[in-house]
């Protein structure tokens, strides 16, 4: 009876069409796999694409943060330096009647504010004791110096270049710095706190004027105040 059955089914044409139908439907079935493949390549693609963009913005959030940390700090150095030339301009400012009276030299520098005072008005030859008439000079510096509170100050002694012959000093190192040691003990005396001065004696070393003429040996024998900011 089954093979009959089969046969009228064949003949029929009925077990012909079920296999065509099991045979297409096995065909699509890659289709349905290359679909999810490529679904799955795209998500994957997406995800790349999201984080590409997350460091990318990353990148560029620091960057900003970098640029805008490099402009606070070179304003806040703008106006340290506007501050710092406006202080140094106030001091020469109020140094302004000695310098005009050619007591004192006073110019900025890099470190600050550099006060000279030639040696003759202050020292006699060879020796390291102020002269009285050196005190008036010195006593107007250190009223304006003590008002800078909180700035260091830096005395420095300077020869000239011709051996010293007298049995108080050895060289002219040793002159240079009493010179410079007789200043900052004035200055202590007029109220400029200890902790912001230092002594230094240069000898010969740093000149104002090359030369050995007498004029260059002058202007080389002098001491200095830097005020530094």
């Amino acid at each position: 009876m089954s093979i009959l059955a089969d046969s009228k089914r064949l003949a029929s044409g009925e077990i012909g069409h079920e296999h065509d139908d099991h045979a297409e439907e096995h065909s699509e079935r890659w289709l349905i796999s290359y679909a999810d493949l490529i679904t799955t390549l795209m998500v994957f693609f997406l995800a790349l694409y999201v984080i590409e963009l997350a460091k990318d913005r990353d990148l560029q959030t620091k960057k900003f943060e970098a640029q805008a940390a490099t402009a606070r700090a070179q304003s806040a150095a703008s106006q340290a330096d506007n501050v710092r030339r406006a202080a140094q301009a106030a001091l020469i400012a109020q140094l302004a009647p000695l310098s005009d009276a050619h007591a004192i030299t006073v110019s900025p520098s890099s470190q600050g504010v550099e006060i000279a005072i030639n040696a003759k008005v202050l020292f006699a030859s060879g020796d390291a004791r102020l002269l009285p008439e050196s005190l008036d000079v010195l006593s107007r510096v250190a009223q304006v110096l003590a008002g800078r509170s909180g700035k260091n100050i830096l005395v420095e002694g300077h020869s000239d270049s011709v051996p010293i012959s007298n049995g108080k000093y050895e060289s002219n190192w040793e002159l240079s710095a009493a010179r410079a040691g007789a200043v900052v003990r004035f200055f202590v005396d007029k109220g400029i706190e200890p902790h912001r001065l230092a002594a230094v004696g240069r000898a010969d070393n740093v000149p104002l004027v090359l030369g050995d003429d007498a004029q260059a040996r002058a202007a080389n024998r002098r001491v200095t105040i830097l005020v530094q900011y």
